[in-house]
């Protein structure tokens, strides 16, 4: 088993014929605590990605499940990591699959291109350590708003157009849904702009 990642929350392993998350121990934390949350936080991120496998949508297919190792053992996606290959084209797979999950009750929390493989044509998301279940319609435009950073800092010269592109898709995905989500991402852009230049 040959780790092939290490966060801040977990550590990622390529076991071979499939991969394996194990959230890290926290020293700082109380022993207790730090179990409790490790615990709690795996078990969660399996409920997300089985609930978003389940309802069809490109995420790696959830295996098992260990709340005593607190880890995750899931299907290894051959691909590249999104960050290193994108493309424009991949813009309405991306912006098809955050609708997806979206109506689906799923916040991913940290979506960016490094946390997306490209699979031939197809974009699976990965790496739902941060998500949560929400249909709130701040929450969602909260995922969108860190799509829109991960663009201009990855991708600058493409990002404008890319993300023009996918808030015209997901506009067309979420229907009737959009206009208050469009609200709320505003209303985080003009905070955001407000501290960055207070």
């Amino acid at each position: 088993m040959k780790m092939i990642a290490l966060g801040s929350e977990a550590a990622i392993y390529d076991a071979g014929d499939c991969i394996i998350k194990r959230r890290i121990k926290k020293n700082y934390r109380i022993g207790e605590i730090d179990s409790s949350l490790r615990r709690s936080r795996t078990l969660r991120e399996f409920k997300i990605l089985s609930k978003c496998y389940s309802a069809g949508f490109k995420v790696p297919k959830p295996l098992s499940v260990s709340d005593s190792t607190y880890t995750i053992k899931m299907e290894k996606i051959s691909g590249l990591q999104l960050d290193s290959c994108f493309d424009i084209d991949f813009i309405e797979r991306i912006s098809r699959e955050i609708a997806g999950i979206h109506k689906l009750g799923v916040i991913h929390g940290d979506l960016t291109t490094a946390n997306m493989i490209a699979e031939g044509k197809e974009v699976y998301i990965i790496d739902f350590g941060l998500g949560y279940f929400s249909l709130k319609p701040e929450d969602r435009a909260s995922d969108l708003f860190l799509m829109k950073n991960a663009l201009i800092s990855r991708h600058p010269k493409k990002a404008a157009e890319a993300h023009r592109l996918l808030l015209k898709a997901y506009e067309k995905s979420m229907g009737k849904e959009f206009k208050e989500i469009e609200t709320h991402l505003k209303d985080i852009e003009k905070r955001r702009r407000y501290h960055e230049s207070s």
